[in-house]
């Protein structure tokens, strides 16, 4: 048996939906019984069979308790993915008709941006910002921090690798605990010796470093910058290090070394890194604001610029739309899904409220201990034909296949 069809109306509607659930061990007993009792009447067959449709009469085995339990959470199973399909068209349909439209007025936005950046060029009133004043004054800083840096890394290179100890002791006197303490080497690097050559090389080698992240251009430009910047307070904190641990031996060769030394509890080792690291930052940072100057002083160069930003912008709305229709189709993907499992659950409820295949065997064995009564009696030929002409009407009313009886 496939599936019930919709119920329709039949006989005795009323006295069926008030009917209490009787119990029977066998139908075909049952049909015989009742056969008997309304001398194998059609319409009292009729009657009955709607009943053991509508579950009024059941067979013994029955557990109502059990089937409600069933049929309630099947219910709740329903309902529940019909709210999760309802969140999910929701977000389907606020992306397509608020996200989407959203990025595409965006861009069109930044498009009429770039053509009337154009057209300002063109007719000369494209409002740079270009202060002399500053473009001055980032200069002069950019240019003593520069100085300074390669003074910084010239001196941490030479006390790291080439402070002579027995030298330094010598000559410190009385102030050996003040002279210990210092983590530069002015002396050093100002006294002519061979050593400076790959002092001052070094020393340049670390400013050309604090270029690059200035070069970096695209789509990965802050990682590649973060990464740049990353290396440079490692080999930062390597060369604080070196000095630290040499301040430190310093103080064991001249007696006056504190006791349990750790580099990362020395004030030494975040001296180093405040007036290196820290002063590379700032130098970067200004070094970008004279760029940024520099680039307005040009109305032209300033309109590139400004038109490279407002694309790239652009291109990342454009990789936004992308991802939002990937997501509306994952989405299709995932209603779909759930439409499923909810005709699914629709049918299992069905045959939790009424077994197709049970049911009509139910009313097959009813039949045929009816029809049984009435082969005891040819007298009951002619109610046989309408007994079966009525179990054929209700069953093509209500099912799909009928059974076979032989």
């Amino acid at each position: 048996m496939e599936t019930l069809t919709e119920t329709s109306n039949s006989v005795d509607e009323t006295e069926g939906s008030f009917k209490k659930v009787e119990r029977v061990k066998s139908f075909t007993d049952y049909a015989i019984q009742k056969a008997g009792l309304n001398n194998g009447d059609a319409t009292s067959m009729k009657m009955h069979l709607k009943w053991i449709k509508d579950g009024h009469v059941v067979d013994a085995t029955y557990n109502e308790k059990e089937h409600e339990t069933r049929k309630e959470k099947t219910h709740e199973e329903i309902t529940s993915k019909h709210e999760e399909k309802e969140k999910l068209e929701s977000e389907k349909k606020t992306t397509i008709e608020i996200h989407i439209p959203s990025c595409n007025q965006k861009i069109d936005e930044l498009n009429d941006e770039i053509h009337q950046t154009k057209l300002d060029l063109e007719e000369k009133k494209l409002q740079t910002g270009y202060q002399p004043i500053k473009l001055a004054t980032y200069g002069i800083l950019v240019g003593v921090l520069s100085v300074y840096l390669i003074l910084f890394y010239a001196s941490t290179i030479y006390a790291s690798f080439f402070r002579n100890a027995n030298s330094l002791l010598a000559t410190a006197g009385d102030d050996i605990i003040l002279y210990l303490d210092s983590i530069f080497d002015m002396k050093g690097i100002l006294t002519p010796s061979p050593s400076l050559i790959i002092v001052y090389l070094g020393s340049f080698l670390f400013f050309a470093v604090g270029l690059i992240p200035h070069t970096f251009e695209g789509k990965r430009k802050n990682l590649w910058k973060a990464i740049a910047i990353l290396g440079a307070l490692i080999v930062d904190s390597l060369l604080a290090y070196k000095i630290d641990s040499g301040i430190y031996n310093l103080k064991v060769m001249a007696g006056v070394a504190e006791e349990n030394w750790f580099f990362l509890t020395s004030i030494n080792f975040y001296l180093v890194l405040t007036f290196g690291f820290l002063a590379y930052l700032v130098w970067g940072y200004m070094y970008e604001l004279m760029i940024k100057e520099k680039n307005k002083k040009n109305a032209g160069t300033c309109a590139q610029l400004v038109i490279r930003d407002l694309k790239s912008k652009i291109r990342s709305q454009k990789d936004e739309i992308k991802g939002l229709k990937e997501k509306v189709i994952q989405l299709e993907s995932q209603i779909s899904m759930l439409a499923g499992r909810i005709e699914n659950l629709k049918k299992d409820l069905e045959k939790a409220v009424l077994n197709p295949d049970l049911l009509s065997q139910c009313l097959t064995s009813f039949y045929m201990g009816w029809r049984q009564y009435l082969n005891s009696s040819p007298d009951f030929d002619v109610k046989k034909v309408e007994c079966e002409s009525a179990y054929k009407e209700f069953m093509e009313t209500h099912f799909k296949q009928i059974p076979n009886l032989n």
